[in-house]
């Protein structure tokens, strides 16, 4: 699905929802993230003597911290930066990556994914193309290793019930920052890509432009809802001035139970807006506000 097929979109429903996959949906960042994009990231980076230093980082960048959910090439980025002023790093004289073209790219693009990497090639000195090909390398074989390792994974229990009640009464349309193969297996292995108007992911581009593609103005604000489990997803439903319902991480069976009982309501009667909204986003920001895991 292409930017330009949600800029495209006509509403169908009154109201309107964006919904987030990967902790959302699916309960499956943990075994993303620790299974697959860690073992990448150290095998392709050559870094297995800071193997637990890199563990604790990843996960708190994209799991336990404000990051989570970033895009995947901003998280490397980040976890870069963390990794070269851990004292015991230096110790060792280990080069971590300063990646400066990547951080280019992401500074100029508007869509961060493995083909907008490789059109960027033509742009790169030989030594930033061999830097942007480690990246690339990494970002394909953590895709392959989703392929082979997050299989038989299915929706949250909330999440379908949710989707249940949503499908009939609202304009649903799925907006990750996924890679689009992975949502489109993932959705239809499952039989719920039939639920949703749209799979918008990482190739289709970012949240806030997806949205802003599909929903703004077409839509009043106070009847589009965005459901997530990261700070991007509630910053996305800011830029639009929309409404947010978090999945709060590792709260996600609860998260889904009070949505279903309660926030679906009150969205529904157009009383979502004000101390639910509020109290609702104190406890996703609570959750996210914690400082790094490690000293230096």
């Amino acid at each position: 699905m292409t930017l330009e097929d949600f800029q495209k979109h006509k509403p169908n429903k009154e109201y309107f929802v964006g919904i987030d996959s990967d902790g959302t949906v699916f309960n499956s960042m943990e075994l993303k993230h620790k299974d697959c994009f860690i073992g990448s990231l150290i095998r392709i980076f050559d870094l297995a003597p800071i193997t637990h230093e890199i563990h604790i980082v990843w996960n708190y960048v994209n799991i336990y911290s404000i990051n989570r959910g970033t895009n995947r090439f901003k998280a490397l980025l980040l976890t870069f930066n963390y990794l070269r002023e851990m004292e015991r790093i230096k110790t060792l004289n280990i080069e971590i990556p300063r990646l400066k073209i990547l951080n280019r790219w992401i500074n100029r693009s508007k869509q961060l994914s493995n083909d907008s990497l490789k059109r960027f090639f033509s742009e790169a000195s030989m030594n930033e193309k061999s830097e942007l090909e480690t990246v690339l390398e990494w970002s394909e074989d953590v895709n392959r290793m989703v392929r082979i390792t997050a299989i038989n994974l299915p929706p949250m229990k909330g999440a379908l019930e949710a989707i249940g009640l949503l499908k009939n009464n609202v304009d649903l349309v799925v907006v990750s920052n996924t890679p689009l193969e992975t949502l489109n297996r993932e959705w239809s292995e499952n039989n719920i890509n039939n639920n949703v108007l749209y799979i918008g992911g990482q190739e289709t581009g970012t949240k806030s432009q997806m949205l802003k593609a599909v929903a703004e103005n077409k839509y009043e604000q106070n009847k589009i809802l965005i459901i997530g489990d990261s700070p991007s997803d509630l910053q996305a439903a800011q830029n639009i001035n929309a409404l947010f319902f978090p999945i709060l991480p590792s709260q996600e069976e609860m998260s889904w139970i009070e949505f279903n009982n309660v926030g679906y309501e009150y969205f529904i009667n157009n009383s979502y807006k004000g101390d639910y909204q509020n109290n609702q986003k104190q406890k996703f920001q609570s959750i996210l506000n914690l400082p790094p895991p490690w000293g230096n």
